[in-house]
């Protein structure tokens, strides 16, 4: 039996913090092949999530170019939040960009694009945006041109609308006088502010010029995605991204290879090791590209977490075979994994 374990951060027992993904990536490794030693398991180790989504304990931090750490990943620059921050500062985030920007040029025309990938989540900036811009947002657009500029955002919502970034502010707070005064000012702004981006982000397509205002996504990270897409970032789900980056697809699909144990490639259950599972993740989270790849290969696929807020009719509708919840510390985690293994192993 072949197992893939997706693992992110896990809850310490104290103090608020965390275990790095790489070790509850191991842990769970290990714990299930004490458990069942004619299971093979591979473990990945992926990001949290948010803006500090690239920087894994074994992951490579090379450089620091302006307001971020650089991560090489396969030919592509992934940053991180200079200082160990746990949010992009967009002036920060600009110089980099710039800096990346200006390295690239000098490496002449005759190669591909460098791939600069930018986490964002859902996590709000610790500043203004805008600030991203600089002084025109046409001329950072002009300035960033020759880079392959992705940024990764945790919800579809846009930018402006009745599903916008500000609408978002008031849900399940309507009654809030002052909040909904807040939400108002703020999508008075950010409408002001899109006149001038959706102009220069000039986006077309085979059904016509659309606004970079309403794009999926652009209301993510209190409008820092739609900063960076009007300068030419493309939006992508940064649970998706995250998986790929791992080699999730490569990991439960390869049917063509045989397992180290002489058994079928193809993996025959896929775990998400998940802090949370909360509507809002189950909806843009690490569970979302574990279900989909499962789905593919017709194989179960499960989560589990140290904060189940989900019922079972919301795992069937999001493809989840099952939940199954720790409490938190390495011990918690290593209990958990016991639990699962003699349910699930064959």
């Amino acid at each position: 039996m072949r197992v893939v374990v997706v693992a992110q951060s896990w809850p310490a027992t104290q103090g608020g913090r965390y275990v790095d993904a790489s070790d509850v990536a191991r842990l769970v490794a290990q714990t299930w092949t004490h458990e069942s030693p004619l299971t093979e398991v591979t473990a990945l180790a992926v990001g949290d999530g948010g803006p500090r989504s690239a920087a894994l304990a074994d992951a490579s931090v090379s450089e620091r170019v302006g307001g971020a750490d650089v991560v090489w990943r396969d030919g592509a620059a992934w940053l991180v939040p200079a200082q160990r921050a746990t949010r992009w500062e967009p002036g920060g985030l600009a110089t980099a960009l710039l800096g990346l920007a200006a390295r690239d040029a000098g490496e002449g025309a005759n190669h591909s694009p460098l791939r600069v990938v930018v986490p964002l989540g859902d996590e709000a900036p610790a500043g203004d945006a805008s600030q991203v811009w600089g002084a025109s947002p046409a001329a950072m657009r002009h300035a960033l041109a020759g880079l392959d500029l992705v940024a990764l955002v945790g919800s579809d919502r846009p930018l402006l609308g009745f599903h916008g970034m500000s609408a978002a502010l008031l849900e399940g707070k309507e009654g809030d006088a002052a909040l909904a005064k807040a939400a108002q000012a703020q999508e008075q702004r950010w409408t002001e502010l899109a006149r001038t981006g959706d102009e220069v982000a000039h986006i077309t397509t085979l059904m016509g010029p659309e606004r970079a205002s309403q794009t999926p996504g652009s209301g993510a990270a209190g409008g820092l995605a739609y900063a960076l897409h009007v300068v030419g970032a493309r939006l992508q789900p940064i649970a998706t991204a995250l998986a790929d980056a791992v080699g999730l697809t490569d990991a439960v699909g390869l049917t063509d290879a045989t397992s180290t144990r002489g058994e079928p490639g193809r993996a025959d259950l896929v775990v998400a090791v998940v802090p949370s599972l909360t509507p809002r993740t189950l909806d843009y989270g690490l569970a979302v590209p574990v279900s989909a790849v499962a789905a593919t290969h017709a194989i179960p696929a499960i989560v589990l977490t140290s904060a189940l807020r989900v019922g079972k009719r919301d795992l069937m509708a999001a493809g989840l075979a099952s939940a199954h919840e720790g409490v938190p510390g390495p011990d918690g985690l290593a209990d958990a994994v016991r639990r699962i293994a003699h349910t699930w192993t064959r």
